[in-house]
């Protein structure tokens, strides 16, 4: 079987694809999509409980909901800008049986996409993985990526530090 690859379309520069790459690591560290404000089809796992955590931190409105293959009125659900929803009763202990639409995310995030693009051209600026070279006398330092990596997108203690405010516990 051929497996498709990651690099689907050309891309249009090694810069767009660090920006595209930073970006990716941002918000996988921070375990959903933060920005912009979009709608999206959730499909969630019951817990046997009364309350859910939609992977959101930022929950604008729910315009949709089915539980178990049933329609639900979302005004009868109960849900916080935070990610949790409640239902009268039980939510169903079986996986895949809650379906909700929900509007989620920041305006805007300027904090998260400065990091971003920091990554990125940290990234850039060391594309070959080198540290440092000589010849002779003369010496140049390059970029290192974090202690002790040269080369690609890493996420420093800072930048992390920076987006916990963003990220979903256990994410």
């Amino acid at each position: 079987m051929d497996v498709p690859s990651l690099l689907s379309a050309p891309s249009a520069s090694p810069a767009q694809d660090d920006l595209a790459a930073a970006e990716a690591a941002v918000r996988k560290y921070c375990g959903w999509h933060i920005a912009p404000v979009i709608t999206e089809e959730l499909v969630l796992d019951g817990t046997g409980t009364s309350s859910l955590f939609i992977k959101s931190l930022r929950v604008v409105d729910i315009t949709a909901a089915e539980c178990d293959g049933v329609t639900l009125d979302p005004a009868t659900l109960e849900w916080s800008e935070a990610g949790f929803i409640r239902t009268v009763g039980r939510w169903p202990d079986k996986l895949r049986a809650v379906k909700l639409t929900v509007k989620h995310g920041f305006d805007e995030a300027p904090d998260v996409a400065a990091t971003i693009r920091s990554i990125a051209a940290r990234a850039s600026a060391s594309p070959g993985g080198i540290v440092r070279e000589q010849i002779g006398a003369r010496s140049i330092s390059l970029s290192m990526v974090a202690p002790g990596v040269s080369g690609g997108v890493v996420l420093m203690d800072h930048e992390r530090r920076m987006l916990d405010k963003y990220r979903i516990a256990g994410g």
